[in-house]
């Protein structure tokens, strides 16, 4: 059995089941399932569950909650971790060279470190299951169905809502911060996003005659063109947006202008009313540019600006970053800017103050360092063992403070929020 007390105590019991976590880690890695399919990873998380003495509920296409009651009365806490891996094939390789486990499915691959996070939760679940006598409250381990799709989140939320928590924790392993260090910065972490896909409507013609016909393309170009300079004319230099056109479709032959041509694309921003100032000059520059080159269009997929930022509050990551410091000590703590992807962590964090860890992976030696979602993405396992002992410390810590958390939850349920942002 693991023990914990002291300040090192939960560094050294992760110590314990380093080869427990790794071994999940490698087999969720070699069996992986994409969006909602996760059958065998949910049995794999279930099967580990009950050998714990964890009961659990299954929340029909949302994932697994599972609950651990200290055996003292106290606060309660999520700790979150997401299942699914992503379409593609993995390479053999990393930066370096072979390596440890590649996936056994050409067709799905964990190249953004869900398997580790899953496996950490599962570590940190045994490590506090364990010491049920030494817990004050009771902990919520909720395993997410589809994040990479945003699928599983609304059902879960919704139940999590209906349960009630006084805060969350969650994990996302880093490819660019450093193995062995940690950031539990307080502000903006992951962006808010909204994406977005139209149609331009011309006219069509022959390669011979452009004069008689009205090319979608050329005035897709423009409004490309006014669309990369609306970052220097229309937004705010201070309040980072970043946003990108992903694909363009148009015509089938060298001698045809096509009628039509369709394009799809995303806009990141940490500040809701960059969003919102986005999205109102994207309609504005397609409207006008069509109009300019004699054009009509049409949104299949309407551009939105959501309130969806990943955000630490300054009291959380205060008790995140003396964890840290704690269990692993204070040259694990990284200070990391904003990380412009996004994440469905955002909509726990509507509901229940709590932090977003990123734990570094990058490590030259061994090769892993590839960015997230690229076939050459590996992790460095020795830092899975850091990760459970930050998890069981800032949950030692949340629910052993007497601290009330400064904090706002969402005020519209859970539904009338998820219509609000669009899903």
């Amino acid at each position: 059995m693991t023990t914990i007390g002291s300040a090192l105590n939960a560094f050294e019991a992760a110590k314990e089941i380093e080869e427990y976590v790794i071994e999940i880690r490698r087999d969720l890695h070699l069996h992986p399932e994409i969006g909602m399919q996760g059958v065998r990873t949910m049995k794999v998380v279930t099967d580990e569950l009950e050998k714990l003495g964890i009961t659990y509920e299954i929340v029909p296409n949302g994932g697994i909650i599972g609950t651990i009651c200290g055996e003292q009365e106290g606060k309660s806490l999520i700790l979150r971790a997401d299942l699914d891996a992503l379409p593609m094939q993995e390479a053999e390789t990393n930066l370096k060279g072979k390596k440890t486990v590649v996936s056994l499915n050409d067709d799905a691959a964990h190249t953004c470190g869900h398997d580790g996070h899953t496996a950490m939760l599962l570590g940190a679940a045994k490590i506090l299951s364990e010491n049920k006598d030494k817990l004050k409250g009771k902990v919520i381990l909720v395993f997410e169905q589809g994040e990479e799709i945003g699928k599983g989140i609304f059902a879960l939320v919704n139940r999590l809502v209906e349960i009630g928590a006084d805060g969350v924790w969650g994990i996302h392993l880093k490819s660019d911060v450093p193995a062995g260090r940690i950031s539990v910065d307080a502000g903006p972490r992951m962006s808010s996003a909204f994406g977005f896909k139209a149609q331009i409507t011309g006219k069509s013609g022959h390669g011979s005659r452009p004069d008689l016909a009205v090319s979608p393309l050329d005035c897709f170009t423009d409004f490309y063109t006014h669309l990369k300079a609306m970052r220097l004319t229309s937004l705010d230099p201070f309040k980072t947006t970043t946003y990108s056109i992903g694909s363009i479709s148009s015509g089938s032959a060298w001698n045809v202008i096509p009628d039509t041509l369709e394009f799809s694309g995303t806009v990141r921003y940490l500040h809701y009313d960059q969003g919102v100032l986005a999205e109102q000059e994207l309609r504005r520059l397609l409207e006008k540019t069509c109009e300019l080159h004699r054009c009509s269009y049409q949104f299949l997929h309407e551009p939105k600006a959501v309130d969806l930022l990943v955000y630490n509050p300054a009291d959380c990551a205060a008790i995140a970053q003396n964890a840290v410091t704690k269990a692993i000590g204070s040259h694990a703590l990284y200070t990391y800017p904003a990380w412009m992807a996004s994440e469905s962590f955002a909509f726990y964090q509507k509901y229940f103050p709590g932090v977003f860890a990123f734990v570094g992976i990058e490590n030259e030696e061994k090769g892993t360092g590839a960015e997230h979602h690229n076939a050459h993405f590996d992790i460095d396992e020795d830092v899975l063992k850091l990760g459970v002992a930050a998890t069981v410390q800032y949950t030692l810590d949340f629910l052993g403070s007497e601290q009330e958390v400064a904090f706002t939850p969402e005020q519209r349920s859970v539904k009338d929020l998820f219509q609000a942002m669009g899903y």
